[in-house]
């Protein structure tokens, strides 16, 4: 009886081991495992460290993962970087993002910065170059309206010139809300009368291009080619508009003057500088003293007949003379150079050397006016009889003073390149070696800004480095440069005063000028004779 139930057992028991491994597979390999770590547990390491031995091996797998993760980021990251860094260009896309971005910036911060800066040179502008029709004009509001313009709706991309990374963006600015108003007193037939010119509206199309310079302390930009213009004109006079036909020469002159303005300044290969200092130190700077060393150029060729300068006529320094009608690559003789900066103009002495590379080695300081300039260089030569001045081409340089008190130069390149310098501190030298434009020759200047003047009198503080760094080479320390004085005049007496006016009774006055400063001194007794003795004090911001 025992063992038919031992049977029984028996086969049960395989039955039932059989049902559980056609249910779990896995489960004779578990069998000899729990032995193991039951074996282990028993005779080798007990259980209360066997768990945190676990723990320990799993954390340190996961960490090991954890790392090996990390670092596969970084190396993508950079990789990145890289393929960012040295691509030559970038896929064409929009820039919705940016122009969502302005529409929020544009109408509290970016247009009343704008819209001041922007103030003064159009009144400068629109004087120098108001037609005869209008005896004198004056802007009495100016403001750019709450619309921005669209930066790069249709594309925006990178791309390598020349060796240099240039940013291409489409630039479309089209709004009325804008409002410049002048006040023009006008010439005959309207003589007498003074109109109100209105521009409400201003439609400018283009594409700009952006060009990092100095490891990305400045940008360059410009338009490409000129871009298309169009101005919303009202015409008015006192509380009565005036159609625009009475005034046609207007609404065309203002286009024109735009389109010039925008050609001379803004379009390739005429570039701005947008300086990005790493400090600011708060000052105005209204003028300075530049000092140019020429020192040679290189393969001058005379220009061809009907060849013009990009800047405008080629200037001749002899009475009823024309500019040789050269050709070919011969060398010159009698070279020399005019530099203009603003409205200066002095010329060099003309060289000794003969040949397409004549030597100067000649320094000529200029003042200006203003926080930037542009230095123009034409080069001439001297005809075979002595008596003509042949052109040989021309070039120019820019600079622009920066926030951090250092000083930036420009310049247009090979294959319509960038140059670009940086002084430090005032009194640092630079050597550029510009190219002629329209031509293969090129020429060597050194460039030292020898003084910023400021509106408020103050020093430039990289003064005190250049002091230091002249100090560490163990020579003689540079004195500080002045950057403002005070001119104080005392009027005393004036003597034998012949009246002017036709009923000789107007009161005598003095007027004290001094660069672009007036000072004007009036009279009170209605004396002929004498002025009493009155005193004025007025900055100087010129030198």
């Amino acid at each position: 009886m025992s063992k038919r139930l031992r049977e029984v057992a028996s086969r049960e028991a395989n039955q039932l081991w059989n049902d559980l491994v056609s249910d779990k597979p896995l489960l004779p390999f578990l069998v000899p495992v729990f032995l193991l770590a039951w074996g282990i547990e028993r005779w080798i390491v007990p259980l209360s460290n066997w768990v945190p031995l676990v723990v320990c091996v799993w954390a340190t797998i996961e960490y090991g993962k954890h790392q090996r993760k990390q670092a596969v980021e970084e190396l993508n990251n950079k990789w990145k970087r890289h393929f960012l860094c040295t691509q030559p260009t970038t896929p064409i896309e929009p820039c919705e993002w940016l122009n969502k971005l302005l529409m929020y910036v544009w109408p509290n911060f970016l247009e009343p910065k704008l819209s001041k800066k922007m103030l003064s040179l159009v009144q400068k502008r629109i004087k120098e170059k108001r037609p005869k029709p209008i005896q004198s004009v004056e802007v009495q509001d100016f403001t750019l309206g709450t619309a921005p313009p669209i930066l790069g709706l249709q594309k925006t991309y990178w791309s390598t010139e020349g060796g240099q990374q240039v940013l291409h963006m489409g630039f479309e600015w089209d709004t009325n809300e804008m409002s410049l108003l002048l006040a023009a007193k006008l010439g005959v037939p309207f003589k007498g009368k003074v109109a109100r010119i209105i521009i409400n509206s201003i439609h400018i199309k283009g594409d700009i291009r952006l060009t990092p310079i100095l490891d990305g302390q400045g940008l360059l930009y410009s338009f490409e080619c000129t871009p298309e213009v169009r101005l919303g004109i009202a015409f008015g006079s006192g509380n009565q508009t005036l159609p625009a036909t009475e005034l046609p020469v207007v609404s065309s002159w203002l286009e024109k003057l735009l389109i010039e303005t925008l050609n001379r300044t803004l379009v390739e290969p005429r570039r701005k500088c947008f300086s990005l200092p790493p400090v600011d130190y708060k000052k105005h700077a209204v003028g300075g003293t530049l000092s140019v060393t020429i020192v040679k150029a290189r393969n001058l060729t005379r220009v061809t007949s009907g060849s013009k300068s990009s800047l405008g006529e080629k200037r001749s320094f002899s009475s009823g003379t024309n500019h040789q009608t050269g050709s070919g690559s011969y060398g010159v003789r009698g070279a020399f150079v005019e530099l203009t900066l603003d409205e200066l103009i002095r010329k060099s002495k003309a060289s000794e050397e003969n040949g397409m590379s004549p030597t100067w080695n000649e320094t000529i300081e200029m003042a200006f006016h203003g926080n930037s300039g542009t230095l123009h260089l034409n080069l001439y030569g001297r005809g075979s009889n002595h008596m003509k001045v042949d052109f040989l081409g021309t070039c120019q340089v820019k600079m622009k003073y920066v926030d951090d008190d250092s000083t930036t130069f420009w310049a247009v390149g090979p294959k319509s390149g960038v140059i670009a310098e940086r002084a430090e501190y005032v009194g640092q030298e630079v050597t550029m070696t510009v190219p002629v434009e329209g031509t293969a020759g090129e020429v060597i200047v050194r460039l030292t800004m020898k003084e910023w003047l400021f509106h408020d009198s103050s020093k430039p503080l990289a003064s005190d480095t250049s002091m230091e760094h002249q100090n560490t080479l163990g020579s003689w320390p540079v004195l500080p440069s002045r950057t403002g004085r005070k001119l104080k005049v005392i009027v005393l007496e004036g003597r034998n005063l012949a009246p002017k006016d036709r009923t000789g009774k107007s009161d005598p006055y003095l007027r004290i000028q001094y660069g672009k400063i007036l000072e004007a001194r009036s009279e009170q007794n209605g004396s002929e004779r004498s002025v009493p003795e009155r005193t004025g004090s007025e900055r100087v911001s010129v030198s």
